[in-house]
């Protein structure tokens, strides 16, 4: 996973930790709070790999589309 999508979980857990009191933050702690932000991230890395998935099969359909433009160009 990108050093970018690591800061960014890291940071959506610490703006929400910053939304508890610190009794609570207390009693969820820390362990649970690196869990979280581990589940943050991969929740992200899905998001990005299913876009990129979808722009490599539109780029594929591109490609077919203009080989098949290409070969029936001189007919």
């Amino acid at each position: 996973m990108s050093q970018k999508q690591t800061q960014h979980s890291h940071n959506v857990v610490e703006s929400f930790k910053g939304k508890l009191s610190t009794e609570l933050q207390s009693q969820i702690g820390d362990s649970n709070f690196s869990a979280l932000e581990l589940i943050v991230e991969s929740a992200i890395s899905t998001a990005v790999l299913e876009e990129l998935e979808k722009a490599a099969d539109r780029i594929e359909k591109l490609s077919h589309d203009i080989r098949n433009f290409a070969e029936s160009y001189d007919s």
